[in-house]
């Protein structure tokens, strides 16, 4: 769901994938640039296309609400995690609340840096009837919070306060929620009242170590995200019912896996934490997620992971993430392509500003060459993300059409860890280049010896050069990873040559898929 600092390399999206997918508190940014190279108008100019019709404009729904990313006015400017976590716990709170719709954080992402821009206008630009807005300064012990509910159509403010307190950040957080939720809803019930003033922790140091290992993880390298971890247990230690630094930890150790760890240590690690944080309370949606991918990725229990996902599912409705797993369970068990397709789009659809969902369902319409959606859908993910992954993605486009010249030149054999390697190596075989293509595979084993690669990419990439002993090597590294690409062996069309050989049929009762 970037640019990294070792690992897998290379996209903006690689960057957020994972703590976007899973829903933390994280704020990624995201170039919503798209280079007119990339595309073409159907008369063959660059974009914007003359016969666009321009989009019908709506308005928002009555009980819509976006909360703008809070200022850090704060001398120090290490504070900023402290203003993004009322943020994003703010959001989530808000979203409790079924009587109303609140906006993504992604949505949020979109217009930050723009408060002093027209409410008017940054309200047709999130779908809001309302926005939140407000600023934050850290001053020792003491936490001055500004904060405003404004009619964005109008732009009147039909609340605000300032709260000025020491060290009190858990209790402005649910006071503002509260205050909001009420002057959209006019009168809250009770139950609503409870889930927006449920105190996550009692610990305020606890909290705050909290807030501290999310900054860390918001950086996306390896040490900062196992910072983040440090962070995480050291709150724990504090307060060992904080169920909610149980679920980042599972979100960070699935940060962890298939990047830059194996994934039979970080999901099994994110898995102890999800299935701690729901022992102290059954409700987090994300904590059922971290389930079905860990099912998927460590047990190839498609059923299982349906089951996470689905319980998800009924816990928020139309829930992207659970459409993910369960597009990901569909493939894992094999001969229902149709079924991970349309889970993939529901996931998309859900929130098509958020990246994970629509890398996964380019990555879907990929692996299945379905190259008329995938050159339909590329268009229309500039907001979501980044040239890069267009740009590799477009040369799918271009290999699917017998293009493998321009295919060639946009496709890197590097990105994602290699997922698209498989199709580098086509095109430059279909241009006659076996050495280029060979030199490309090379690398990723050689890469591999230096710490951890993903072995199903090389899998996939010696494949596609036909080699099927090393093929076979690389597949069964990929299963002692338990890396989650294993769940898609069966739908790559590189794969299907060799289905007839008996080390396909044994790989397939290796990872416990038997029909």
């Amino acid at each position: 769901m970037r640019q990294w600092d070792g690992g897998i390399g290379g996209s903006n999206y690689r960057k957020c994938a994972w703590v976007l997918a899973l829903g933390g508190l994280f704020s990624c940014s995201i170039p919503r640039s798209l280079s007119s190279s990339v595309f073409q108008c159907p008369d063959g100019t660059p974009p914007p296309c003359a016969a666009a019709r321009p989009a019908r404009v709506v308005a928002p729904p009555a009980n819509s609400v976006a909360v703008l990313y809070f200022d850090n006015l704060s001398r120090d400017t290490a504070s900023a995690y402290l203003a993004d976590g009322l943020t994003d716990e703010l959001i989530t709170r808000l979203s409790q609340v079924q009587r109303l719709e609140v906006r993504s954080r992604f949505e949020s992402q979109r217009v930050r840096g723009q408060r002093s821009a027209d409410p008017r206008v940054l309200g047709r630009m999130v779908r809001a009837e309302y926005l939140v807005t407000g600023s934050l300064q850290q001053a020792g012990q003491r936490v001055r919070v500004n904060v405003a509910l404004i009619r964005a159509p109008s732009g009147a403010q039909v609340w605000g306060e300032v709260y000025d307190r020491a060290g009190d950040i858990l209790s402005i957080q649910a006071e503002i929620s509260r205050e909001v939720a009420g002057a959209i809803t006019g009168r809250l019930f009770p139950q609503e009242q409870a889930s927006l003033t449920r105190m996550p922790t009692r610990d305020a140091v606890a909290y705050d170590l909290y807030l501290r290992g999310v900054g860390a993880a918001n950086t996306f390298s390896e040490s900062g995200i196992r910072a983040g971890l440090d962070y995480f247990d050291r709150a724990i230690a504090r307060d060992t019912t904080f169920a909610d630094a149980y679920v980042q930890r599972a979100i960070a150790w699935g940060l962890l896996a298939d990047g830059y760890i194996e994934g039979r240590v970080g999901y099994l690690r994110a898995r102890e934490a999800a299935e701690r944080a729901l022992r102290l309370d059954s409700s987090y949606t994300m904590a059922y997620g971290m389930l079905a991918a860990a099912a998927i990725a460590l047990d190839a229990d498609a059923a299982q992971g349906r089951r996470w996902a689905m319980r998800a599912q009924s816990l928020e409705r139309n829930n992207w993430l659970a459409h993910l797993n369960l597009s990901w369970a569909a493939f894992l068990s094999g001969g229902m392509e149709d079924v991970a397709l349309a889970q993939a789009r529901l996931g998309w659809d859900a929130d098509t500003l958020a990246a994970v969902p629509a890398w996964n369902y380019l990555m879907t319409l990929s692996i299945l060459r379905r190259a008329d959606s995938l050159a339909a859908a590329l268009p229309r993910m500039a907001n979501a993300l980044s040239p890069e992954d267009l740009r590799n993605f477009d040369g799918v486009v271009r290999l699917e059409r017998g293009d493998p010249a321009a295919a060639a030149e946009r496709l890197s054999w590097s990105y994602y860890g290699g997922v698209l390697a498989a199709e580098y190596v086509r095109a430059q075989l279909a241009l006659g280049r076996r050495d280029a293509a060979r030199a490309a595979v090379d690398s990723m084993v050689a890469a591999s010896r230096r710490g951890y690669y993903n072995a199903f990419s090389l899998a996939r990439a010696w494949a596609a050069l036909g080699d099927a002993g090393e093929t076979f090597a690389w597949l069964d590294r990929a299963w002692d990873q338990r890396t989650n690409w294993v769940a898609f062996a069966r739908s790559y069309a590189e794969f299907t040559p060799w289905h007839a050989d008996p080390r396909w049929a044994a790989f397939l009762v290796r990872i416990g898929v038997t029909r």
